[in-house]
């Protein structure tokens, strides 16, 4: 009997074990998986000397004298705004004040975009005056020489008013950057300007065609960004307005979707298409994040209650909408995974794991929270999962921006995250064995930065599309180079590239791995 008894508890321990040991096993095995795709990130801005402590608002990457390194401009609210240059060991020096970009009159949004087409990166930085004292807004023109001149005056572009972003488009293809510029118009808070669609004449010079061109919105405008979202050939306009009661009656703030009708006029099509939009937005975010050929929408709102008499309050959610390629967009966002409540200020799309697919980040907390921001990686299957945590990025600090890039030219996208109340950040990607390409594109009778343009690739795996964004979301503008993951893929079938003037050029059987620099031909 006493036999017996120790023969079934042997055998009980030997499958107990054996069950441990393929338990142990199967948790390696998801354990190597997942490491092998999941990216982790660090923060290296102290080391990078990029760690400066200001109320930032915006951030953008640039390589601004033409080194071939991706350099970093900040703007901060009530401190000087920062250019750091890229030294190309991963760190950077300030030079602001040599480089005559110093101004600390309330940055607030910034783009880079070559608006005299001489080679050289110029920038525009909006000046957000708070209570109505008045500093005007600045246009800088790359010398060439690593200094810039402010020709905003004698541009026609100063704009005083309640300004916070901005972002370049060839909206009439006629190879010279404009701009659409948004302020916050009738608020509580400053008796502003509408917005502005500046028109570049050539020489240096712009003229307001607002009222001309359609888009006089008068709202309490945020965000702004410019794509082709019905694949037609030219830039639409995406306007983006906080619509709290507080600030004007929802019903009369919506964010707008304009239609580029091709003649220098814009038609409102926001019912139409299904995305008019009635709370607390901030930015607007274009990207296939499908791979299906169309510009997806991703919209920020500020979830939040503002503590002042009478406080302001916005309770919406964050907005996934899907392009349908018919004209209109369906909200797919719950479906999708992305229906948290947060305080969302800014986002990017971004394929930070170089898989293939686009990827979310949302950046949380601005003026009134610290709260963690989101990284949403792309499941390839229309739906997405937060792995902020697990990345390492859970940046918190009063979040206002983030601007991405590949600061190192190891073939990851990087992120510097712009804080409000806390030390901005430089997060390195440490990235993993998937493939990758880079894509610098130089206009010739386009606008040389070649903003507009589109690029589409095919490999074994299917077919992916960017477009060069000449800014979006919120007072940030990400790198103006064009990076696709492109996971185990080691070479590329097609890349074809869709000028703002129409202009095709097609490359065939690309290697990976590297940054290539396309002209205009």
């Amino acid at each position: 009997m006493r036999v017996c008894i120790m023969n079934k508890l042997m055998n009980k321990l030997m499958v107990t074990i054996r069950e441990s040991v393929f338990f142990v096993f199967l948790t390696l095995c998801i354990y190597h998986s997942s490491a092998f795709s999941q990216v982790t990130f660090t923060d290296v801005a102290e080391t990078a000397n990029v760690n400066k402590s200001s109320p930032g608002l915006g951030a953008a990457w640039a390589d601004f004298n033409n080194d071939g390194y991706l350099d970093l401009y900040v703007s901060n609210y009530g401190a000087t705004n920062i250019l750091y240059k890229n030294n190309g060991d991963g760190t950077f020096a300030d030079v602001s004040g040599d480089a005559g970009v110093d101004d600390d009159d309330n940055g607030a949004g910034i783009a880079w975009g070559d608006c005299d087409n001489d080679g050289y990166l110029d920038l525009y930085v909006v000046n957000d005056v708070g209570a109505g004292y008045g500093a005007e807004n600045l246009l800088y023109r790359n010398n060439g020489d690593g200094t810039f001149t402010d020709i905003a005056e004698t541009a026609g572009v100063t704009s005083v008013g309640y300004g916070l972003c901005v972002a370049w488009a060839d909206y009439d293809a006629d190879g010279l950057l404009d701009f659409y510029l948004t302020n916050n118009a009738h608020t509580i808070f400053c008796y502003g300007q509408s917005n502005k669609l500046y028109r570049n004449k050539g020489g240096n010079v712009f003229q307001d065609v607002t009222e001309s061109a359609g888009v006089n919105e008068q709202g309490n405008g945020m965000g702004v960004s410019w794509c082709d979202y019905d694949n037609d050939g030219d830039q639409d306009l995406l306007v983006i307005n906080f619509a709290s009661p507080y600030l004007g009656s929802p019903e009369d703030n919506p964010s707008v979707l304009y239609r580029n009708n091709g003649d220098g006029t814009f038609t409102d099509v926001s019912s139409i298409a299904g995305i008019s939009h009635l709370d607390g937005g901030h930015s607007g975010i274009w990207g296939d994040y499908d791979n299906d050929g169309d510009m997806d929408l991703f919209i920020t709102n500020n979830s939040t209650t503002i503590s002042q008499s009478p406080p302001i309050s916005t309770s919406g959610e964050n907005v996934l909408y899907r392009n349908n390629n018919d004209g209109t967009f369906s909200d797919v966002t719950e479906t999708a995974g992305l229906d948290e409540r947060a305080t969302s200020i800014e986002a990017t799309w971004v394929d930070y794991d170089n898989d293939g697919d686009l990827d979310l980040h949302v950046v949380n907390g601005g003026i009134q929270r610290d709260e963690s921001s989101n990284l949403y990686q792309n499941n390839g299957d229309g739906t997405f999962i937060d792995v902020a945590s697990i990345a390492g990025i859970q940046n918190t600090g009063n979040g206002e921006g983030a601007t991405w890039g590949d600061y190192d030219n190891d073939g990851d996208m990087d992120f510097y995250a712009v804080n409000y109340r806390e030390t901005n950040r430089l997060y390195r990607n440490y990235g993993n064995d998937n493939h990758w390409i880079t894509i610098k594109t130089t206009g010739t009778s386009d606008n040389r930065a070649g903003i507009g343009a589109r690029v589409v690739i095919t490999t074994d795996s299917g077919s992916q599309m960017r477009e060069v964004d000449g800014g979006s979301g919120f007072c940030s503008q990400d790198s103006l180079w064009v990076h696709f993951g492109l996971g185990s893929d080691e070479s590329i079938n097609t890349l074809k590239i869709t000028w703002p003037n129409g202009t095709i050029q097609t490359f065939t059987d690309l290697e990976t791995n590297q940054t290539i620099e396309i002209a205009e031909e």
